[in-house]
């Protein structure tokens, strides 16, 4: 865990966030029953002043790892390109994966599996985000949303079959065929159409939004209620707690399927890791263990 933005003033506001974001992480499955496998340590890397590097607002100031915002074109995208400083800075304590903790109150974070994961710890989802990222990280979790926007090319008549374990492009016999929940159709019919003329207005709002660089707190709110909204929908869907093969993932809207109707990684309702993607983090932690 490296604490990015903080002064040195501010260190014992990094160490209690880093204990409400690994306490949650741990209070997730399959992370809470395998605890006992995981050790934490935090490294102080005291900053100037508070805060990271935010291109889009010109709030120009680096840190010691690089850690900004902005990354492909992307505002609420936080990595380092420097991955020289990252290592650097990692190498004062032994590690196999790495968390950025982002001093900052605009909603973000990142993760790259087998590279980084960041996470900015004052926004009201600030939770979510760091095991979201985490899992991308930590157990090449793919994202299973497709309704906001992202900086890659979309809509393709193609999809071959994508490495991440969540995500595949055979709807009728998905790579985690034995986890499929018996009488379940394959592909699984979902309220698709429905939930994708909410999600046109919801996006259109929150661009609207960040485009007038509102304060961060209108943003959670439209955020809690857009959670609000998706949770109802989604816990109502017939195949709901359901493993199927739901179209509409990976940042496609045809073509690639998701495991169950709802997952963190598709959505920020509180519903944690679908058994897919629990699968495939209880596998890389047996694999850094055993």
């Amino acid at each position: 865990m490296i604490g990015e933005g903080y002064t040195e003033a501010e260190m014992p506001k990094l160490k209690k966030d880093v204990g409400r974001l690994v306490g949650r992480l741990f209070a997730t499955e399959p992370f809470k029953s395998r605890k006992s496998d995981f050790n934490v340590r935090v490294l102080e890397l005291p900053a100037t002043k508070s805060g990271v590097h935010r291109p889009r607002t010109r709030d120009d100031h680096r840190s010691v790892t690089g850690v900004e915002y902005n990354i492909f074109d992307s505002e609420r995208y936080i990595l380092t390109l420097d991955n020289r400083a990252m290592r650097d800075a990692a190498s004062s304590a032994p590690y196999d994966f790495l968390e950025i903790l982002v001093n900052e109150k605009q909603y973000g974070g990142g993760g790259i599996f087998n590279d980084q994961a960041t996470a900015s710890v004052d926004t009201g989802f600030a939770e979510y985000v760091f095991v979201h990222e985490f899992g991308h990280h930590f157990a090449g979790l793919g994202d299973e949303y497709y309704t906001s926007d992202v900086a890659y090319e979309t809509g393709g008549s193609e999809h071959p079959e994508p490495w991440e374990p969540n995500l595949t492009a055979n709807g009728a016999h998905p790579k985690w065929m034995d986890l499929v929940t018996a009488g379940t159709p394959l592909p699984t019919p979902w309220r698709k159409e429905e939930f994708e003329a909410h999600q046109r207005d919801y996006q259109v709002e929150r661009r609207k939004l960040r485009e007038a660089n509102v304060p961060e707190s209108q943003m959670d709110e439209l955020f809690r209620r857009e959670q609000e909204w998706e949770t109802k929908f989604l816990s109502a869907e017939k195949h709901a707690g359901h493993v199927g093969a739901f179209e509409g993932a990976g940042y496609e809207a045809k073509g690639l399927y998701r495991p169950e109707a709802d997952c963190i990684m598709f959505t920020r309702d509180d519903v944690g890791f679908c058994d897919v993607c629990a699968r495939a983090i209880v596998r890389m932690i047996d694999m850094q263990t055993k």
